[in-house]
Formats: C-alpha cells, sequence, structure tokens
C-alpha cells in the first residue's frame, strides 16, 4: 500500500514575500543579539564615548576665561551644539565603523553552514534574502546605538547640563547616524559577498576613517557621501565659528538634505547590487 502525502506548495504575492523578509530579519536580529561578542563590543565603544562625553562635559559646563568658548562668547545654545557635535561625531564614527565590522561575516557564516543549499530548495529569492538580511542587522545595531546615545546624554545631564540634550542627542542619531549606518551595512553586505571576509573588514575600515576624517584623498572626505555629518551639524547644530581645512568647503539646508538623500540612496544602490549579486551566484551554482 502506498501513501500518498500531499505537497503543499507556498502561496506567492506580496504577503509571502513580506513574510520571508520578516523570517530573514527575525533570524538575523536573533543571531546578532545573542553573540556575546555582539555586546562585548557595543559596551566598548559605549564605554569609550562616556569617558569622552564625561570629559567634554566638566570642560564645556563652565570653560575657563582663557578657552576659545569664554573668548569668542559662546551662548548657552551653542555650547550644547557644541557638546552635542563632540560626542556624535565620535559616535557615528565607531558605531559605523562597528556596525561593518560586525556584518561582515553574516554571508559567508550562511555559506559555511550550508544555508545557501536551503535557500535553494525554497522558493525564496534573493530579494528577499538581502533584504531580510539587511533589514535585520541595521536593527540589530541601530537599536542598541541608540541607547547608547540616550545613556551619553543622560550622563551629561547628570554632571549638569540641561535636559535639552537628550533631544539633540536624538537628532543627531536620526539626521547622521541612521542614514550612515544603512550605507554602511549594505555596502559592507555587498562587498563581502563578491570578496573575502578579511579584504572586506581591512578595505573598508580604511575607506570609513577616508570618509570621516578625510586622511589621504581629502576630496573623498569632503563628497556629498560624507557620513560624518559634516554637512548636517552646521546646519542643525551651528555652532560659530565653524572653521573647516578644506577652502572654500560650505553647506546649506540643502546640501545638509542631499547628504542624508544620498546616503540613503547609496544604500538602496548597495542593496540592489547586493541582490543581483547574490541571484548571479545562486544562478551558477544551479547550473554547476
Amino acid at each position: 500500500m502506498t501513501l500518498a502525502l500531499p505537497r503543499v506548495a507556498p502561496r506567492g504575492g506580496m504577503l509571502a514575500a513580506g513574510g520571508q523578509v520578516w523570517a530573514a530579519t527575525r533570524a538575523e536580529l536573533v543571531m546578532q543579539w545573542r553573540r556575546w561578542g555582539f555586546w562585548l563590543t557595543f559596551g566598548c565603544v559605549t564605554a569609550a564615548l562616556f569617558l569622552l562625553t564625561a570629559q567634554a562635559a566638566s570642560y564645556l559646563l563652565h570653560p575657563p576665561a582663557t578657552s576659545l568658548y569664554a573668548r569668542q562668547g559662546y551662548t548657552r545654545s551653542e555650547l550644547n551644539n557644541l557638546m552635542t557635535l563632540n560626542t556624535t561625531t565620535y559616535a557615528a564614527m565607531f558605531f559605523g565603523l562597528v556596525v561593518a565590522l560586525l556584518v561582515v561575516d553574516r554571508l559567508k557564516r550562511d555559506q559555511r553552514l550550508g544555508m545557501a543549499e536551503v535557500q535553494r530548495s525554497t522558493p525564496q529569492g534573493a530579494i528577499c534574502y538581502a533584504l531580510g538580511k539587511c533589514l535585520g542587522n541595521y536593527l540589530a545595531t541601530l537599536l542598541p546605538t541608540a541607547l547608547a546615545y540616550a545613556l551619553c546624554a543622560l550622563l551629561a545631564i547628570a554632571l549638569g547640563w540641561p535636559i535639552i540634550l537628550l533631544p539633540k542627542f536624538m537628532l543627531a542619531f536620526l539626521l547622521v547616524f541612521m542614514p550612515s549606518s544603512a550605507a554602511a551595512v549594505t555596502l559592507t553586505l555587498l562587498l563581502s559577498s563578491v570578496a573575502p571576509v578579511r579584504v572586506v573588514q581591512v578595505g573598508f575600515s580604511l575607506l570609513w576613517f577616508e570618509l570621516n576624517l578625510g586622511l589621504g584623498w581629502r576630496a573623498l572626505g569632503y563628497s556629498i557621501l560624507n557620513p560624518s555629518g559634516l554637512y548636517v551639524y552646521p546646519v542643525f547644530f551651528p555652532v560659530p565659528p565653524m572653521q573647516y581645512t578644506q577652502p572654500g568647503f560650505h553647506t546649506s539646508t540643502p546640501l545638509a538634505l542631499l547628504n542624508i538623500a544620498s546616503l540613503v540612496l547609496a544604500a538602496l544602490v548597495a542593496l540592489g547590487l547586493t541582490c543581483g549579486s547574490l541571484a548571479l551566484q545562486r544562478y551558477r551554482q544551479e547550473i554547476a
């Protein structure tokens, strides 16, 4: 006697695709948060930011009469902006690099554990897979970073700064870190899909410091894709006089918004290229 088992084909459409994306997103979120190295890394970076915040908060709360800020007659609002700039600039640079290094091995890990074969046996496409990977890692790193921003602001408030510092820190998180980290996550996943992990780790780290600090090719650091808030801070957190080493540099509200939009667009383009790279690899493996 032969027993026939019914085969149930998964439904198609937007609902099924959304379920696949959510499943991949949740899996990445859980896997990242279960890694002890993930929380150790964030703890170390947050501790370093705490020290920088405490040092700046103690000095800027009552700047000496001989300091530049006292001689220039900085107002309390300008000092609040300067305090925000001091911490969140370092936060965007440090956490942006941490974000990239924590997600660089996610695709290779799936291949090493045989998940690529499982993916080929399911109807999940490269688009849903890549989108879930990006969203999961983005959310996994975004929430602890937001907490670190808030804790640094609360530390400054506890040292005597006004409570307005908390919304200022969170606004900097929204305008600077969120778009720059989205670009960092997607670009890292794109590079790791076509290059060895170690090469991406070293190469992206050098690129990230160049974009943030402009150490070598200064035109790249001052481009509209700058992730450090170079175009954003003078508009939303003005601190006169803002001095820049690049002759002729200027910013404005349209340029600040263009900077944010450019980073978001770069993230979307990198996501699309990642989908294409994974789809091509999947096709080559299927016909091999």
